[in-house]
Formats: C-alpha cells, structure tokens, sequence
C-alpha cells in the first residue's frame, strides 16, 4: 500500500562524485543478502522465514540464503521463534543480532542499519545485493529473482509494490476498504501523471509508486557510496532512496517484486503504515472525507523537476534564468566548489516527493481532475 512518508535529506552529498559513475553492472551474479530489523515480532517472524525458505531463488540449488535478523529491545521471545523457525528452513543462513539500544537510538533506522551495515561486513559490495524488508512481511515466493532481474537490468535500487494482508485488511470492515481503493486510484493516477510530464527511462510506466522498507533492494557498492541507511526513527526508507537519487541512482519500481504487509493497528514505527490505517478508521467513524494533495500542486511540481533535469547541460544565463521562473536560489544550482549541479540532483532538491503536502481536496474530486489532466497531455502527446 505504500502509505509511509518521507522525510528530506537537503544538505546530504554522497562520497562519490554526484554522477560520478555508479558502476552499472549487467549480470545477476551477485549475491542476494536480507536484512531485516526487528522487535517484538515473536509470532510475525516466523511467516516472514517460512517465505525467504521457499524463495525460488534457492531452487538453483547450491547457495544458501544469508538472512541478518537485527533484535532491538526486544521484550518476547522473537530470538527464540526466528531460531526455531530457520531451523525448519534448512536452506537459511540466519544471522540473529540482539542489541539493547538507548532510547534516542531504539528505533527502525538504528536497527535497519546496524542490519545492512552486518551485511557489507567483510565482503566486496560489488558483488552483493543488498535486500532489506520488515518483520510483519511476506515476500512473494519470486522476490529475490524478481529484485535480482531489475537490478541486472540497470536499477541501482528497487523499490517492490507492497500490497496488505487481504485477511487483516477485511476484518478493518467495507469501510476502510473504501477508503483504501479511492486513495490507491488517487496515488495510481497521480504517479501515471507523473511519469507523462517527467518520463524516466529506467523507470517506465506501467510500474508503482512504493519504495519503503517492506521491500527494498540495492547494490552493495552504491549503498555504501550513499553513505548507508539514514539511522532516522521513521522514514529512515524514504530518506534513503532520496539519497540515491541525489548521487544519480537509477530507482526503479518494478510491479514483478511483490510484498505483503500485515494490516494491523499497532505498529513499531510513528508515522507508519499503522498510524495512517487507524487515521482512516477514525476518519470513517466520524464520517470524514479523504482529503488529498491538491492536482494542481501536484502537476506544478512535476514540472518544476522535469525543467531541473532538462537543465544539464545548460549554461550559466539558462540556469538563472530556469532560477527566476520558478523562484528559486539559483546559488543552491551549483555544489560547494562552484560546479553546476546535475538535473537529477536539483530535481530531487528542489522538486522532491512530498508525503507532507497539505491534504485539502476531497479524493473524489482530485481523482477526477488526474484524469483530466492525464486525457489532456495524452491527447496532446498523440497530436504531436
């Protein structure tokens, strides 16, 4: 579903030149690793490993598959259930870290991290692929291929479409499921928007708009180059894919890599998928109505990013000028020792996603004015 938000990291600049290279590699012999943060999760657990034990990825044969379990301030039993139910998977490699962690760092970003970071320790990151997704999960039994193929295929980092417990979403009642597609139709229209009036080749449409810790997969060498996960205590998922972006990586989202998440109303994390599903029932039972970003604001920004990256290239005159229409700094155009930015590095400065954008126009409506705007640029776009 897809519904967490993400925070900025303005001032963040990769370690390697932006641009400068991320080497693309065109093969899948890298080696898939899974990192995974945890606590509490004693009864989730277990579903999450049966699903990495029946991945089809094993069915080559040979290879085991390494999973990095991170335990953060866990008060059950989930050591003891993740222990008990690998043993049951004979193909998993498990790798359990219990940590007791301060209170400003007993979070999902310290423990994401501290996952991944085990991961890279002591191997050549260019030959590791370097997937990341969440306790209460049940990846498709193709993940790891379907991750492996996008990446091999050019994606610096893959973001899988996360879909809900079809059980746990009915037992919220017809309403909130109400909600759910009105506000999916909403997200699915606005990213078809965006990928008419800011088209990436590495990332077509048909494709989705979820890059969140559920399911993420990313080349060992550009997690590193990035400078890791963001140790933030939410959003540290989105966080992370807007620095690769920033360094130029290819994000691509890729509907063949499936994820399923628990529906449930007590999360782990604020501002997650937990706080936002009991806001939708608490707006049900008050008769609210689905409040969403406006269209307009909405199209406005996808233009201002796709003239920042049109912008490569430009001279010094064509950037200040591009500054002065849309009102912006055309200082922050240029890197700390002068240099022009690249496109895709000001698009994500200045026109980045925004989960906190004001919600003032009912869903219905919005919905109807995508549409709209999706008929117009498609008509225009066959009369040219």
């Amino acid at each position: 579903m897809g519904f967490q938000a993400g925070r900025r990291d303005r001032h963040f600049r990769p370690r390697v030149p932006i641009g400068g290279g991320m080497r693309r590699m065109t093969n899948c012999a890298r080696v898939p690793v899974v990192a995974v943060p945890a606590r509490d999760e004693e009864e989730r657990l277990p579903p999450l490993l049966a699903a990495l034990g029946g991945q089809t990825w094993l069915d080559a044969g040979g290879a085991r598959l390494r999973v990095v379990l991170v335990l953060n301030n866990c008060t059950d039993d989930s050591a003891g259930a993740a222990i008990r139910a690998a043993a049951a998977q004979p193909r998993l490699a498990l790798d359990v870290v219990e940590v007791s962690l301060p209170p400003d760092a007993a979070h999902v970003g310290t423990a994401r991290r501290m996952a991944m970071e085990r991961v890279l320790e002591g191997c050549d990151p260019t030959s590791v692929a370097l997937l990341t997704t969440d306790a209460d999960a049940v990846p498709a039994p193709d993940w790891i291929e379907a991750n492996l193929y996008a990446i091999a295929a050019g994606a610096d980092l893959v973001g899988g479409l996360i879909v809900g417990d079809p059980a746990e979403e009915a037992r919220l009642g017809p309403g909130f499921r109400r909600r759910a597609e009105a506000f999916l139709d909403y997200a699915a229209l606005a990213d078809r928007l965006a990928a008419l009036i800011d088209p990436l080749p590495h990332d077509p449409w048909p494709r989705h708009r979820d890059h969140t810790g559920a399911s993420l997969a990313v080349r060992g060498e550009v997690y590193a180059a990035v400078g890791g996960m963001p140790p933030l205590p939410f959003r540290e998922d989105l966080a992370f894919a807007s620095r690769v972006r920033l360094a130029g990586g290819r994000l691509r989202h890729d509907s063949l890599v499936r994820v399923e998440v628990s529906a449930r109303l007590a999360g782990r994390a604020p501002g997650g998928m937990a706080d936002c599903l009991k806001e939708w029932l608490r707006a049900e039972a008050e008769n609210r109505p689905i409040l969403v970003e406006a269209p307009d604001a909405i199209e406005a920004r996808l233009v201002l990013r796709r003239a920042l990256r049109d912008l490569d290239g430009a001279g010094v005159a064509e950037r200040r000028r591009a500054a002065e229409r849309f009102g912006l700094d055309p200082r922050g155009f240029s890197d700390a020792t002068g240099a022009p930015l690249p496109g895709f590095a000001l698009a994500e400065l200045f026109a980045p996603d925004a989960p906190d954008a004001p919600a003032t126009v009912p869903v219905e409506a919005a919905s109807a004015a995508l549409r709209a705007a999706i008929a117009r640029l498609e008509g225009e776009r066959h009369a040219a």
